[in-house]
């Protein structure tokens, strides 16, 4: 646990929660082909690597992974089901009564960007899928926001 962000763990485990609603968003969907290396790349300001998964065998979440040294490090895409996005919205709610915030975002159905002391992250909903879309960087939040709104945007063209 990062000692120095403990928002840091509550966003991870929020995540990790609404992972555990459900593992998938389309069976057919692979996260490192909604969103290219150039979008990545563009909407954060630096080059990034491909996109690559965490695991082979899951490919419901991606990372780009920045070159050199950057203020941004790296960027993930999660997808996931609808039901688990209101899970997870449920639980944020929850924590953000714990000093956690939530603010819509104007993006898809529904979205809000929860925020966790300096690590924020982007979670979208429209129709039956939704994904969570996070700019893991040494930024001010309003800064990961807006590249994660880009992102979003994006994501959801292909979507």
């Amino acid at each position: 646990m990062n000692t120095r962000h403990p928002g840091t763990f509550c966003l991870a485990s929020l995540l990790s929660c609404a992972a555990a609603l459900s593992s998938t968003a389309r069976a057919d969907t692979d996260a490192c082909t909604v969103l290219t290396q150039a979008q990545v790349g563009a909407a954060t300001g630096v080059p990034v690597s491909a996109g690559k998964h965490v695991t082979p065998t899951f490919v419901k979440t991606c990372t780009w992974t920045a070159s050199g040294s950057s203020d941004v490090k790296f960027v993930t895409l999660y997808l996931q089901t609808a039901a688990a996005y209101d899970g997870g919205k449920q639980m944020a709610r929850e924590m953000a009564a714990a000093g956690a915030t939530m603010t819509p975002a104007a993006v898809g159905d529904d979205g809000y960007y929860f925020v966790a002391g300096s690590q924020v992250g982007l979670l979208v909903k429209k129709g039956d899928i939704s994904f969570k879309v996070t700019v893991y960087a040494t930024l001010p939040v309003a800064r990961k926001e807006a590249m994660e709104l880009t992102l979003a945007q994006a994501a959801l063209a292909k979507l």
